[in-house]
């Protein structure tokens, strides 16, 4: 199994691209002044720095999961837009905070606090960016109803995490590997899907019972204890996802005619108004 390790990676580094990290290098030093007023015994100073800690902890986590989002947003050929701001949450989170310690723990005026933390918070926003606020479509939509899209896609990922998690718990390499290969093709259909959402009208029986399919083979041979798994059923596991990888072929080999298809079409139409 190839693909797990890969995309585990993937997810690793994404979420140390989506780390805000300029607001978790101030986080230390505000830790310390809490700790310090503690131990000096100034509980009124230390009960607003604490607030203002969390305050401070909450615009880093919804920051860093507007990162995430847009990271996210950016790399997929189709996304949907997050219906949270998180970024901009984040930055109110941030001015909300700096305002709240300016004006209780250095005495500071409020218009002094407000302009420190409007540039706070500003500055964090224009670091960072804005939220994606547009459904990202391919310009090869036709007349593809984009929630179905979403909904449809959403659903065969899923679907495919489902089956990627129950492969992982699979100690049988040959077993294994016919399932890696079906994967494999399952990911390569959705690609396509995501470059050319045309193709979700082609491709609607291998997200709807091809899927559903090898998910239940995988969710009933977990329920199998290994010792009870004889060697005939074992070659009939195999030969179903071999069966499984190839119908998958096939699917794809249907996405690419259609294409072709459709290709021959434009070409044809070109030709005749050439013609006139």
């Amino acid at each position: 199994m190839t693909e797990t390790p890969n995309r585990s990676a993937s997810a690793d580094i994404l979420a140390k691209a989506s780390r805000p990290w300029l607001l978790y290098f101030f986080a230390p030093f505000l830790l310390l002044s809490v700790t310090a007023s503690l131990f000096a015994g100034h509980y009124g100073l230390f009960f607003c720095k604490l607030l203002g800690f969390g305050g401070l902890y909450l615009s880093i986590r919804w920051m860093e999961r507007g990162i995430k989002e847009s990271l996210r947003y950016e790399h997929a050929a189709i996304a949907k837009a997050p219906k949270i701001p998180w970024k901009i949450a984040g930055s109110l989170a941030l001015f909300a905070t700096v305002l709240f310690l300016g004006i209780t723990t250095v005495e500071a005026s409020w218009w002094e606090s407000l302009i420190v933390a409007s540039v706070t918070a500003g500055g964090a926003l224009l670091y960072y960016g804005t939220d994606p606020v547009r459904d990202k479509l391919p310009r090869t939509t036709g007349d593809v109803n984009p929630e179905h899209l979403f909904r449809n896609l959403r659903e065969a990922e899923e679907r495919v995490a489902e089956i990627e998690k129950g492969a992982r718990r699979i100690e049988d390499p040959e077993l294994a590997e016919a399932l890696g290969k079906t994967l494999h093709r399952a990911h390569a259909i959705l690609e396509t899907i995501r470059s050319d959402p045309r193709d979700i009208r082609v491709a609607r029986k291998f997200l709807v019972v091809y899927l559903d399919g090898v998910a239940d083979v995988i969710r009933q041979y977990h329920t199998v204890k290994a010792e009870q798994i004889d060697p005939p059923m074992r070659r009939r596991l195999i030969e179903l996802l071999q069966e499984a990888a190839r119908r998958f072929d096939e699917e794809l080999e249907r996405l690419r005619s259609n294409d072709l298809f459709e290709l021959d079409v434009q070409i044809d139409a070109l030709r005749e108004q050439l013609k006139h």
